[in-house]
């Protein structure tokens, strides 16, 4: 039995999927399993997980149709035969000594989830950094928890690639994806269950994953408003089954809801806004009592929830106007280069030994 199964998703992304398979098979831990989904894809991914497949005896090919990712997640979890699972983003790429790392830790605790920082990649027209992810709340890293005791995970990007799973975990508890068209935002659902039913969770303040983005705007990701909130409503509905009321719990995962709403009134487009403004009303509604009187909120989170509450539209005029600046006119500079965005065209400008700038 391998160490590691590590399930790779693939659909449409050719241009990044070498750097990711190869950031796994470089991992310092050879013992694991590559499960590589091809989820129907139409470009040269087919092939380049052929290839691959060839070379390596750790990797395991399946080709099927497209189902979205999170069918492709429940196949690879399906095909797992590992003491732990990872799950890596075909667009993404990691740090040679994660699965190490992580799994050390785990044996030393017999984790049920090991979780880890990442790196937030940006390269787009406006800005290209790389930037790890610190969480501001206390999380400790030389004990087991449960998220009853420290729930902050609920409240950040879901990042369930950042962690490794036991699968008699998972599997004990039946733990799976949704299934749904395409992305369809399934690692919500799926991280929520797995931190809540964990009884040892550990943490590490190290970063190894990187996780690209090409957007600027978080909005530009998502193209139906209507999914986070059926993926919202999905997660509450569970947790009533499961009776999981716990108010720390619940605060913590308003807060990303209410980030949610926030990328949702930013979007260029929402083809039924009156829906969406019920939909929006729906999930407010859900606000623990405690919220604006919790000092542990910021007061900028306290506004943004009364001011959506009181006047959707309103704030997402604002987006609105931000975006339109921000494609107008922006500019970036360092000891390298100078960019400016003007009229959503970028003008790189390279300095010289004399300082002197070049148009690029």
């Amino acid at each position: 039995m391998a160490k590691i199964s590590v399930i790779v998703p693939i659909y449409g992304v050719e241009k990044y999927l070498r750097q990711a398979i190869d950031s796994i098979i470089n991992q310092t831990c050879n013992d694991l399993e590559i499960i590589l989904i091809d989820d129907g894809s139409k470009d040269n991914c087919p092939n380049i997980i052929d290839e691959y497949a060839k070379k390596d005896n750790r990797i395991v090919a399946v080709h099927k149709e497209n189902g979205g990712y999170g069918a492709a997640c429940n196949t690879g979890l399906s095909r797992a035969t590992s003491e732990y699972i990872a799950i890596l983003e075909p667009d993404d790429y990691i740090a040679p000594e994660m699965y190490q790392d992580l799994y050390n830790i785990a044996k030393q605790f017999d984790s049920d989830i090991v979780k880890s920082s990442f790196y937030d990649n940006l390269y787009n027209k406006w800005n290209s950094r790389i930037k790890k992810v610190v969480w501001k709340d206390y999380i400790p890293e030389d004990k087991s928890f449960t998220i009853k005791e420290y729930p902050y995970f609920l409240n950040y990007h879901p990042s369930i690639w950042s962690c490794i799973y036991k699968k008699e975990f998972l599997n004990k508890k039946n733990i799976r994806f949704l299934e749904e068209p395409g992305s369809g935002w399934t690692d919500n659902p799926f991280q929520v269950q797995t931190m809540c039913l964990a009884n040892r969770i550990n943490y590490s303040s190290k970063a190894y994953y990187y996780w690209r983005r090409l957007n600027f705007f978080e909005s530009d990701d998502l193209k139906d408003y209507s999914i986070p909130f059926k993926r919202t409503d999905e997660i509450h509905k569970w947790l009533e089954e499961n009776n999981i009321k716990d108010e720390n719990i619940l605060t913590q995962l308003f807060r990303r809801e209410l980030a949610y709403v926030g990328i949702v009134l930013g979007m260029k487009h929402i083809s039924d806004e009156k829906d969406c403004y019920k939909r929006i009303s729906l999930l407010l509604s859900r606000c623990p009592a405690s919220f604006c009187e919790d000092k542990r909120i910021s007061e900028f989170e306290k506004t943004k929830y009364l001011n959506i509450k009181k006047n959707p539209n309103r704030i997402r005029t604002k987006f609105m106007i931000k975006r339109i600046l921000k494609d107008i006119l922006s500019i970036r500079w360092s000891h390298r280069e100078k960019i400016v965005v003007l009229f959503g065209h970028m003008y790189i400008f390279s300095s010289n030994k004399k300082g002197e700038d070049n148009i690029v």
